[in-house]
């Protein structure tokens, strides 16, 4: 079993080597998997032993999808270790977005479409040396030489070598791709349909040769309807009006002036924060009479590219690529002009992650979806269109029960109609009787910034801990000043207030740290236009909208939240969901069976002797 499956340790943790069987009989089969396997069962290397074993045997390659960068360093780590291991050589490559590969200056700042003409502009004049030196044999091979003797590297290390070496990191990370049994990348590279069709091409790989490991495949679902999505907004326009003028495009000018003006007719009636459908045909018809769309197209592209020759970024792609995508499909997509904040926004949002994922997965020799919070599993199934006959499994947490504690205080809520002074004031008691009972850190998660900041005026009242404050649009940076400066308070305590779909709602890993998550409230989507289309979408497909588009979404974060507190098997801590709606069955009955949550209004006993 263990030769088989190229597992690189002497001891399989518990239920590891079931996870294993299973994917050794699905890899051999051609099936596919989708299975929620929970934090500390050793995901990344149960799914590629296997996967490694038999792309080596029938000459596959194995694409992990992963949308966070220290999940490349545990599948490098892993993949070195199975190579010391058995005593085998095979290459593997990590990539992260072609912009962050990249050596040009001042290319952060970009947006994606932006930096892509930028790069075709470059490489087609040929003014970029790193882009021509990749091309030169004699120092594309030297490089490659040396990367297949080094353990694997993660992109951001590649891309400091390829500096020294003044050659492309993402042309040499493509080479060495093609030879590679692993490839690590974004969803992007398998899941944008233009970058997978170019990359595939570079890289020399196809599907049915293709073994996909979905790492964090709950995020899979919203990536990809992402990617099918794209809006059209007045201050868009506003600023290809400017380029336009600056760069003497006078023509187009006039074109986007009256683009602008129909955006602004069409949302004549539309009041602040409200909203419309707007009819696929009518917005065509009006763009149209303004300028057949056909030739506007080519016309935006081309002047992105003169611009681009001028200065490094351009919005005229973003708005070709808008037009582009507006006619595609039927039912599956909303569309819908909306206004925030001066802002006039006519929005094109797909509904069926599965336009982009069926295929794919279907045409794939295995794809392995899989998450601690993939519940249920046939949602996932269904939403993403795996066939049938697809491995669903749930696996239970290997922690010790007992070193959780997992409660439901039904007294508070923060129901639209129930949200007042005296509710928030509630909510803050609890928070404090708590958080000021814990010794050590705990994190407290809200739906949103507004609620976070109505019950934090009372909670600073009451508090006896430092108080930490997740902050909107926080950089890379701030994010890790903020973690460092909480884990320092390990011993005395502090309290983070944090959103649960915000930074540090998953993805952040601190064994030891954290004693108690409370979750306020729930992440319920906002019921407009988008939300209530999805749920008729899902009604009509598989009779279950407002579970699949509306409350396992919002559990599933509240999941994801719960996460950061347990993670490994000495940690101790207290589950806290706060709102009346968790003691309701229709949303009680989607937490993982084995959960043991007690439902209570005197919790402070039950904390102090779960800690004595």
């Amino acid at each position: 079993m263990q030769e088989k499956s190229l597992f690189p340790y002497e001891n399989y943790r518990k239920i590891q080597e079931e996870i294993i069987k299973d994917l050794d009989k699905v890899l051999a089969e051609k099936n596919h998997a989708v299975i929620h396997a929970p934090t500390g069962l050793g995901k990344t290397v149960s799914a590629l032993s296997p996967a490694l074993s038999i792309a080596l045997k029938k000459k596959l390659k194995i694409f992990f999808l992963t949308s966070r960068h220290t999940q490349h360093k545990i599948v490098l780590e892993t993949a070195q270790k199975i190579k010391e291991k058995h005593k085998i050589d095979f290459l593997v490559t990590s990539f992260i977005g072609k912009k962050h590969m990249c050596i040009q200056e001042n290319v952060e700042s970009m947006n994606s479409s932006t930096f892509n003409e930028y790069c075709k502009v470059l490489k087609e004049e040929k003014t970029c040396d790193y882009y021509l030196n990749s091309k030169n044999k004699t120092k594309q091979k030297l490089a490659l030489d040396e990367l297949k003797i080094l353990p694997p590297l993660h992109s951001e290390e590649l891309k400091k070598k390829c500096a020294l070496q003044k050659v492309c990191p993402y042309e040499l990370a493509s080479d060495l791709a093609e030879q590679s049994q692993i490839i690590i990348a974004d969803y992007h590279y398998l899941f944008n349909p233009h970058i997978q069709k170019n990359f595939f091409n570079k890289i020399k790989a196809n599907l049915e040769e293709s073994i996909l490991i979905i790492d964090e495949g709950h995020n899979l679902p919203q990536r990809a309807r992402e990617i099918l999505s794209s809006r059209l907004t007045s201050n868009l326009l506003k600023r290809a009006i400017n380029e336009t003028q600056k760069n003497g495009l006078d023509g187009l000018n006039e074109t986007l002036r009256e683009m602008l003006n129909l955006l602004n007719l069409i949302s004549e009636d539309v009041r602040e924060e409200n909203e419309k459908v707007i009819q696929k045909t009518y917005f065509f018809d009006k763009i149209n009479e303004i300028k057949n769309v056909e030739l506007l197209i080519p016309e935006l592209k081309i002047a992105a590219d003169i611009i681009l020759t001028k200065q490094k970024r351009s919005v005229l792609n973003v708005i070709a690529e808008f037009l582009e995508l507006w006619p595609s499909g039927k039912e599956e997509f909303a569309r819908y002009i909306k206004k925030e904040k001066e802002n006039t926004q006519l929005v094109l949002s797909c509904l069926d992650p599965s336009i982009l994922t069926k295929e794919i997965i279907q045409n794939s020799h295995s794809t392995i979806l899989m998450s601690g919070t993939l519940l249920p599993t046939i949602m996932y199934q269904d939403i993403l269109g795996f066939p049938k006959n697809t491995l669903k499994k749930e696996y239970a947490s290997p922690f010790p029960e007992q070193n959780k504690l997992t409660l439901i205080i039904p007294s508070t809520t923060t129901k639209y109609v129930s949200r007042s002074q005296e509710q928030f004031n509630n909510i803050s008691l609890i928070m404090s009787n708590i958080t000021n009972n814990i010794k050590g850190n705990s994190i407290v998660f809200f739906p949103s910034y507004y609620l976070r900041d109505q019950v934090s005026e009372f909670f600073n009242e009451k508090t006896t801990k430092t108080v930490l404050f997740e902050q909107p649009g926080m950089t890379k940076e701030q994010k890790k000043e903020l973690l460092e400066k909480f884990t320092k308070y390990k011993e005395t305590g502090a309290v983070l207030l944090s959103i649960a779909s915000g930074s540090f709602g998953e993805g952040i890993d601190l064994p030891g740290i954290i004693k108690c998550v409370i979750i306020v409230g729930l992440p319920l989507e906002k019921p407009d236009i988008e939300t209530k289309t999805r749920i008729q979408y899902y009604d009509s497909l598989f009779g279950k909208g407002w579970d699949y588009a509306y409350t396992l979404p919002a559990i599933t974060k509240t999941l994801q939240n719960a996460g950061r507190c347990i993670r490994s098997e000495t940690d101790k801590g207290v589950l806290v969901f706060l709102d009346e709606r968790y003691a309701w069955s229709s949303y009680k009955k989607c937490f993982p069976p084995d959960w043991k949550m007690q439902v209570t209004e005197n919790y402070l006993p039950l904390i102090k002797n779960f800690f004595t």
